[in-house]
């Protein structure tokens, strides 16, 4: 007969490489590129870093919804505020620092700080958003297609130019090619 002990060992034996894999696969997932994770994102919770970090990097939940909503416009709803944020928990973005005392009695608010996982990955964000070539505006979107068109417009006078001045010396050349392999050929 078996002792609980060997028993033990023995699905922890089996299930070691399973355990294993599963680990492997949720830092894989953590360590995809940082544009996957913008992806996952979403906009409540990106702007809930946003928000954290128009805070100062550090405050409670309460403050960090009234920040988002006066710094993007968003609101975060109320009811999935603690499954967003325990989300960018998990992922390393942001990190439950303390409790605060709050003046309503009901449960301490969390007070949550901006990790450094999250804030580069805010800066990632910036970086993309900021981007100076893409407009901002409808009327920026039009001024950059007129832009683009007229490069295009550069490009093809500038292949019409060079085709045109020196297409007979690229012609010539060609036929004293062919011709040189003509006359080797028949020899």
């Amino acid at each position: 007969m078996y002792s609980v002990r060997q028993i033990t060992d023995a699905i922890f034996i089996g299930l070691a490489p399973v355990i294993i894999a599963m680990s492997q696969h949720k830092q894989s997932e953590r360590s995809d590129g940082s544009e996957d994770m913008i992806e996952r994102l979403g906009d409540i919770r990106r702007s809930a870093l946003k928000g954290l970090r128009a805070v100062g990097g550090e405050g409670n939940t309460t403050e960090i919804r009234q920040a988002v909503e006066t710094e993007t416009g968003t609101k975060i709803p109320v009811g999935s505020t603690q499954y967003h944020f325990r989300w960018l928990e998990s992922e390393g973005l942001i990190v439950e620092v303390d409790r605060e005392e709050v003046n309503h009695g009901g449960q301490n608010a969390i007070v949550w700080g901006l990790t450094e996982d999250g804030q580069q990955l805010l800066e990632e964000i910036d970086a993309l958003e900021d981007r100076g070539d893409r407009p901002q505006t409808l009327e920026g979107l039009n001024d950059r297609i007129d832009e683009l068109e007229q490069e295009v417009e550069d490009l093809r006078e500038n292949i019409r130019l060079t085709f045109e001045n020196d297409l007979p010396a690229v012609v010539e050349e060609l036929v004293e090619n062919e011709l040189q392999d003509r006359e080797e050929g028949m020899s």
